[in-house]
């Protein structure tokens, strides 16, 4: 693809990135935009200074979703001045994600990326993604989440918004969104090769997603970044966008399980509570030990079965930088865990002692209710990926 005229392209198409791409160029950034007319030119002419005086080869491609005020008219003006810009009105279809994956499809380089088109994504943190993108790594992410990240004037409901959004996340497909401290980033870098061959159904603004559960992604690396305040226009997000990302995470965990990382995960939950079963009954029935002591000596042992497995198998491509971040781990998951197994054990007391269920009945039903949680909560704190 080549800059000049602007092409048009009619959406709904499935959207595939092939393996051909321009030795040549480096980074194909992706612009999807939506009545941006007052700033995109800025933005445009930022960036390719920004790439051009590192020496980065580039192509930065807008991708327009027909806006009513002629923001692809507007960038395509600057095709002399940018000769490495290239504009696609999209038109049958909206949404940004998708729009990415278009800009992706005609995209010419080994290296795929996106940024918004309003201004809040700090241009200059581009070279830091890529810099983090070295030869291990798959996926280079900007965080709002990590030290040095954050966000400018949210109001309250916004930032819960935004935490309960990625806790869901976390619930649903802990495997995925469990990769990044913050998977709802719209300002991110992938490999070509990663993607390739995927057919890629974002739905909504969040294709981050997208890429992490589907592609082929080894190692995310992370960069921290100060999410702007918009300067011109306003912001697009409304409570439908919400509704949006659920779907997409619905959808997604609805994908036969082809995250080894998620199927891992699914069957060490299973079988600890198997584990933590088979051990009550033993202390409990062969030892004949009391209620509580049998239920917090099974509890134990789900919990160290739970960090030898999640550490080793599950888990083991995020290796520990140092001895003291492995041990961090261990001793997180053994807190978080050890905390949810305080509270079984009075669930357990208060089922017997108040519903007068059987001691088995009483430590299955509180297993059940609490070891799912447990896991969740334990590998959320503990092998959450690196923030240093």
């Amino acid at each position: 693809m080549t800059g000049g005229a602007v092409v048009d392209v009619v959406g709904g198409q499935t959207l595939q990135i092939t393996s051909d791409h321009d030795g040549d160029v480096d980074l194909s950034l992706v612009i999807p935009t939506f009545n941006e007319a007052d700033s995109i030119a800025d933005l445009i002419r930022i960036l390719h200074g920004i790439l051009t005086g590192a020496g980065v080869s580039h192509e930065l491609i807008v991708v327009d979703d027909d806006s009513p005020d002629r923001t692809w008219e507007v960038a395509s003006s600057l095709a002399d001045e940018v000769p490495t810009l290239s504009v696609l009105r999209r038109t049958g279809e909206t949404g940004l994600a998708t729009a990415v994956a278009c800009g992706w499809a005609h995209a010419r380089s080994r290296v795929l990326g996106v940024i918004d088109g309003d201004g809040q994504h700090p241009p200059e943190v581009l070279l830091d993604l890529l810099d983090a993108l070295d030869e291990r790594t798959d996926v280079s992410v900007a965080s709002r989440h990590l030290p040095g990240g954050g966000v400018t004037n949210w109001s309250a409901a916004r930032r819960l918004l935004s935490r309960g959004a990625q806790a869901l996340g976390l619930l649903l497909l802990p495997g995925t969104v469990g990769r990044v401290t913050d998977p709802m980033s719209g300002y991110f870098l992938v490999r070509r090769e990663a993607v390739v061959g995927q057919e890629l159904h974002p739905v909504g603004y969040k294709i981050l997603l997208e890429v992490l559960a589907r592609g082929d992604i080894r190692r995310v690396a992370e960069t921290p970044y100060v999410f702007l305040e918009r300067e011109r226009g306003e912001s697009k997000v409304r409570p439908l966008h919400y509704l949006d990302y659920l779907r997409h995470l619905m959808r997604l965990r609805l994908l036969p399980l082809r995250s080894q990382a998620l199927a891992r995960y699914l069957a060490v939950t299973l079988t600890a509570l198997i584990v933590d079963a088979a051990a009550f009954v033993w202390l409990f029935d062969g030892l004949d030990l009391n209620l509580t002591r049998s239920a917090a000596l099974a509890g134990e042992v789900g919990i160290l079965y739970t960090v030898l497995l999640l550490d080793l198998w599950t888990f083991a491509g995020r290796i520990a930088r140092t001895a003291l971040d492995r041990i961090r781990r261990l001793l997180g998951v053994q807190l978080a865990l050890g905390i949810l197994l305080f509270g079984r054990l009075m669930l357990i007391n208060a089922l017997v002692n108040w519903f007068h269920l059987g001691p088995l009945a009483a430590f299955l039903v509180a297993l059940a209710a609490m070891t799912p949680v447990g896991h969740l909560l334990g590998s959320r704190l503990t092998w959450r990926p690196n923030r240093g």
